[in-house]
């Protein structure tokens, strides 16, 4: 310490004529540093040696506040294993929790506070900023040992805290505050290493494999600590867009990415010690898995083009299906950007097996998403997927007639599970009918988004559904009708629209207590109201 403290005077001095008493100084902190690396390669250091931890917290403080130290490898190993044993102790944290008897949890409590308000912990910036300058001027060698350490550092914080939070919720929920309050600031640390990482990874100096293998580690050790990302960082916002900048151009980086994903037994499964199996596990709970595949489903949509449809549907696929199912409804549309991102993919060299894959993965979204609908499924998720198959798929896909037939099927359910003689609910479409309008809504959008192969077949199974509606809510629809193929400059499929629109409102008609369709709208006419004139409603259409 009494060289460190001649070395930040020194620096403060801003004299060259210290040069001599620097060096001495700064090669005193090497010894010590080099002293303590030899002596924790012979075991798993973890913190728990209180000799050993005392003089890796003293050489990181020494470094934190002597200024600009020349790089040394010693230095920069030492200033890892601080940050990771010492200032963000959270491995040896988790170790105590899961193997100590709950009464000794408020022990554990203690110490956790204590740590919270010790010098160690408050000078977390500094150290951080201190390693980021040694690893800046670091050999390649060096650069691998502690970016390595980090990112297994981040996989073991996020398999022990998963456990840990299982363990302690609902008993010990201010032990996990307090944990979380040191597993946030690990996380920013981990983001500003990131950060110069890709600044020093990903030049022109380091080869393409290497830049490639990097960036993926970034990318799956930010998923590990996802759930400790509290704000929006500049530096985490630079960091993805650099790594996925390099990843989504390669496909062996997509698939290595693709391939870190958590296997789905891992997921619905808790895998963790023995004596924590009697715990009750629910895999929508685990707020810490949950976040890690919310940042997959956020990053895949990118590099989507380049993963192959054999890995999409080994890997990604069975976990989107899993998380289409969550009871949090953002949780949900991302599994829905997912397969819209994949739908509307096309860069795969085996083009057959991407599209043979569409067609087989459609059938089971569209049952899995109508069987969560109204509740589970989000909407809008809902709608989005709808839309990418009707724009994508080939035209006249065996998928995209399934998928029409399965909306309106659902619309009609929903719909007679109304009563029918509520005239002022039919009237607004509001209340219990509310998901069945969104559904109707959805597939009269789809009127001018099919296929003109699909466009009969869509119109068909349309008109049995409104016909079947009581007539204050099949009004209101053929209102919403006729104004949609009023504004429509599709000259393509206009006429055949305007034909269809008569014909319903015919049928309309003849419904047994002979009230007409009330298209009562800023576009309709006064002799809409009064009577149904076809040629009229061909005429203004």
């Amino acid at each position: 310490m009494a060289a460190a403290g001649l070395l930040r005077a020194i620096n403060r001095s801003g004299s060259s004529g210290f040069m001599h008493l620097k060096n001495s100084a700064e090669e005193r902190i090497e010894i010590v540093a080099s002293d303590f690396v030899s002596i924790t390669k012979g075991f798993d250091y973890n913190g728990n040696h209180p000799r050993i931890s005392l003089l890796s917290q003293c050489i990181a403080l020494a470094l934190a506040r002597s200024g600009s130290v020349s790089y040394k490898s010693s230095l920069l190993v030492s200033l890892a294993l601080a940050l990771l044993t010492e200032v963000f102790p959270l491995l040896c944290i988790y170790n105590k929790v899961l193997e100590f008897p709950e009464e000794n949890w408020t022990a554990v409590l203690d110490e956790i506070k204590h740590h919270l308000s010790s010098v160690i912990f408050k000078e977390a910036g500094a150290i951080t900023g201190a390693f980021c300058n040694q690893y800046a001027s670091a050999d390649e060698c060096s650069r691998s040992t502690v970016e390595n350490l980090i990112w297994d550092y981040c996989q073991e914080v996020y398999l022990w805290h998963r456990q840990a939070k299982v363990t302690l919720v609902g008993r010990g929920d201010k032990l996990i505050r307090e944990m979380e309050k040191i597993a946030k600031s690990a996380f920013l640390m981990v983001v500003v290493f990131a950060l110069g990482v890709t600044k020093h990874r990903l030049d022109t100096r380091t080869n393409r494999d290497t830049q490639l293998e990097v960036s993926v580690r970034i990318l799956v050790s930010f998923s590990c600590m996802e759930y400790f990302r509290r704000m929006r960082l500049p530096e985490y916002m630079d960091t993805i867009r650099a790594v996925i900048v390099s990843v989504q151009e390669h496909e062996s980086a997509c698939v290595a990415f693709g391939e870190s994903i958590p296997s789905y037994n891992d997921l619905i499964n808790h895998n963790g010690p023995l004596h924590l199996q009697k715990v009750e596990y629910t895999w929508s709970a685990d707020e810490v898995q949950t976040a890690r595949i919310i940042f997959y489903m956020r990053v895949i949509p990118t590099c989507v083009d380049r993963l192959p449809a054999s890995v999409f549907k080994k890997v990604v696929a069975p976990i989107m299906f899993l998380y289409m199912g969550h009871p949090n409804g953002k949780v949900a549309r991302y599994s829905h950007s997912v397969f819209v991102a994949f739908v509307s993919s096309g860069k795969d060299p085996s083009q057959d097996e991407r599209v043979l894959l569409k067609e087989q993965l459609l059938f089971y979204y569209i049952q899995r998403s109508l069987e969560g609908y109204p509740g589970i499924t989000p909407f809008e998720g809902m709608a989005s997927g709808v839309a990418a198959i009707v724009r994508h798929l080939p035209a006249g896909s065996p998928a995209i007639f399934y998928c029409i037939h399965s909306l309106v099927e659902k619309a009609t359910s929903l719909s007679c599970s109304v009563s029918s003689h509520d005239s002022d609910l039919w009237k607004n479409w509001e209340g219990e009918l509310e998901p069945s309008k969104k559904v109707l809504d959805l597939l009269l959008r789809l009127l001018a988004l099919v296929d003109i192969q699909v466009l009969p077949s869509l119109m068909k199974l349309l008109a049995q559904l409104v016909v079947q509606l009581p007539v204050s809510g099949r009004d209101m629809l053929l209102n919403q009708l006729y104004q949609q193929i009023a504004e429509s400059d599709d000259v393509i499929r206009k006429p055949a629209l305007v034909s269809w629109l008569q014909s319903l409102l015919y049928l309309s008609s003849q419904d047994t207590d002979k009230r007409k369709p009330q298209l009562v709208g800023k576009t309709a006419s006064h002799e809409i109201v009064d009577s149904i004139s076809l040629n009229r409603i061909s005429a203004r259409l």
